[in-house]
């Protein structure tokens, strides 16, 4: 049976709005600064500021390598017809959950931290949607118009 409700889809994405080239160029003005800062403790005989300040200049570079390997991450609902499909991008690992939209359930939990969860159940599978992009608003909004289009019958 066709469903009679539109396609529908939801993708959710971490705020990178600093292109790579930006990253590179914030990671040299801050290496940059704190290497200066080392160097001139260094001159003043605080030698061992120097390797600290290597150390950090190592950490923020990481930080933001880490930063830019996940600005790609993104979780997105797709109901095309009578499938329900949630995929999940974090760094290279990709996985795709298909439910029946018509047995599919839409569950709110509380978290023991006061935050809620968003999650997508069908035949004893559970897939937790929107935990690390979206705030609690958020989930509760989308709840509510998952709810409208999944488990009901037209």
């Amino acid at each position: 049976m066709a469903s009679p409700v539109a396609d529908y889809k939801v993708v959710v994405r971490p705020n990178c709005s600093l292109s790579p080239r930006g990253m590179m160029f914030v990671v040299a003005i801050i290496a940059t600064f704190s290497l200066l800062i080392g160097i001139g403790f260094s001159l003043a005989g605080a030698w061992l500021v120097l390797p600290f300040a290597g150390l950090e200049v190592l950490a923020i570079a990481y930080a933001f390598y880490y930063i830019h390997c996940h600005s790609g991450d993104y979780e997105s609902i797709t109901i095309e017809g009578d499938s329900l499909s949630i995929d999940k991008r974090d760094y290279k690992n990709i996985s795709r959950t298909v439910f029946n939209r018509y047995w599919a359930r839409v569950l709110v939990r509380e978290l023991p931290c006061g935050d809620q969860s968003l999650l997508l159940r069908s035949h004893g599978k559970e897939v937790e949607f929107g935990r690390h992009f979206m705030n609690n608003d958020q989930r509760l909004m989308l709840a509510k118009q998952l709810k409208k289009r999944v488990g009901v019958i037209t």
